[in-house]
């Protein structure tokens, strides 16, 4: 458990230290995205025209998995949307599986959980089959309808906020937040409960003896803890797309 969790702050760590990254590689030349003081300006947003009555709005991140909805100028998804969306981060997108891929390697192969798996390309095989089984169909065919039941949103819901400080504030608090069709801030229920409703069935295919009460409560405190680093990646994610645009097209 030890290794597991030291796994899983390195993870973090990795993800959280990529927008820090792409800071310092704007700020030699003076002008980066991320270097923002309380006083600066938010990153501009899509107008409503741009994001709204098309399907921008549901274009999955390839890194992240998710899609985001902006606070300055929100509007629920549709059921039509939100069965797109499901479909989209489920199977048909990048970030569908790099999340799956990066877990797999990061936290399970790292540290040889479950060892009765053994190593190699076989044993990671293994590995990236249950963590797409657990994440995108169990977790997915969890929550998806359990929001559609409570009316929250699947989205990560991007900050209207100036300042790196409030946006990184934002983005910690909407790993456990999101908003209902009225646009009001709520728990995140369906997340949290397809996070722990995964690990709980993901005990059926796993080998050796699992507790399902404890393996549920800690591999799901695991996903949860795992998702703040990635919202943050969210939530800067415009910041850091311009970023290797600009350093891409730079001679």
């Amino acid at each position: 458990m030890g290794n597991r969790m030291l796994a899983l702050s390195a993870a973090a760590l990795m993800l959280f230290a990529v927008p820090s990254a792409f800071g310092q590689i704007g700020s030699a030349s003076g002008n980066s995205p991320l270097m923002l003081s309380a006083e600066d300006d938010a990153p501009q947003r899509p107008s409503t025209g741009q994001t709204q009555g098309n399907d921008n709005q549901l274009t999955v991140n390839p890194i992240t998995g998710q899609t985001t909805a902006f606070a300055s100028n929100y509007k629920p998804l549709t059921n039509d949307q939100r069965w797109k969306l499901c479909f989209k981060q489920s199977y048909w997108s990048v970030g569908a599986y790099f999340g799956p891929l990066f877990a797999a390697l990061a936290l399970d192969q790292a540290t040889g959980t479950p060892k009765q798996w053994g190593g190699g390309f076989r044993g990671y095989g293994r590995r990236v089959a249950s963590r797409v089984a657990s994440g995108d169909l169990v977790q997915n065919s969890i929550q998806f309808p359990a929001a559609a039941l409570l009316k929250e949103d699947v989205r990560y819901i991007a900050a209207n906020q100036h300042g790196f400080e409030r946006r990184l504030e934002h983005a910690i608090l909407y790993s456990f937040l999101t908003y209902n069709s009225q646009g009001q801030t709520t728990l995140n229920v369906a997340n949290i409960g397809g996070y722990y409703g995964a690990a709980a069935i993901s005990t059926l295919w796993l080998p050796g003896h699992q507790n399902v009460a404890s393996y549920t409560l800690s591999n799901g405190s695991e996903s949860m803890a795992l998702s703040v680093p990635v919202n943050i990646l969210q939530e800067f994610w415009p910041e850091i797309s311009r970023t290797v645009l600009h350093h891409r097209s730079s001679p």
